[in-house]
């Protein structure tokens, strides 16, 4: 975990819930569990608020989405937390990709021994997720390795039912 952000699939919810619950017992991360089967990128936002996953510089009566993002994507570049989605592929297709795009990204623009935030999702199955991801995967001009490397290199899919 301390090097990958981890896809768990496999096997039935229940079973993959129990696996996220073993392998996080013990860890020494602060833990941020979303709801199982976020539909909606208002939901993501909604937690984000009431966790307060965001550390605003300034008082305001009150932040609009834009604001909240901003201040929840310099957590993410700032923390070493571990946080988990499972049950993934409810969301909606648009965000769902943002939003692993910008952990993976996190993950792989790091210095060794910098912060790392820490992602495990679930799903019932791959389902193509590598693929879409390395279609938005940006890479600097002197990568040698493709999007898809890059991708697979940062997200582990771990198949429980094997």
């Amino acid at each position: 975990m301390n090097k990958k952000h981890l896809l768990i699939v496999g096997k039935t919810e229940a079973e993959r819930r129990k696996f996220i619950n073993d392998l996080i017992q013990g860890v020494n991360f602060e833990v941020f569990r979303f709801p199982s089967r976020m539909k909606l990128f208002d939901e993501y936002c909604d937690f984000i608020k009431k966790e307060k996953i965001y550390e605003p510089w300034y008082k305001a009566k009150g932040y609009n989405v834009n604001q909240i993002l901003d201040f929840h994507w310099d957590w993410i570049s700032e923390n070493n937390s571990l946080i988990i989605m499972e049950e993934f592929e409810q969301m909606e297709k648009r965000w769902r990709i943002e939003l692993l795009r910008i952990y993976l990204n996190e993950i792989e623009n790091r210095k060794k021994d910098e912060k790392k935030i820490h992602l495990i999702i679930s799903q019932e199955s791959e389902n193509g997720l590598i693929e879409k991801l390395s279609e938005v995967m940006v890479i600097r001009e002197s990568e040698r390795r493709t999007e898809k490397q890059i991708v697979e290199q940062n997200l582990e899919t771990i198949d429980i039912s094997e």
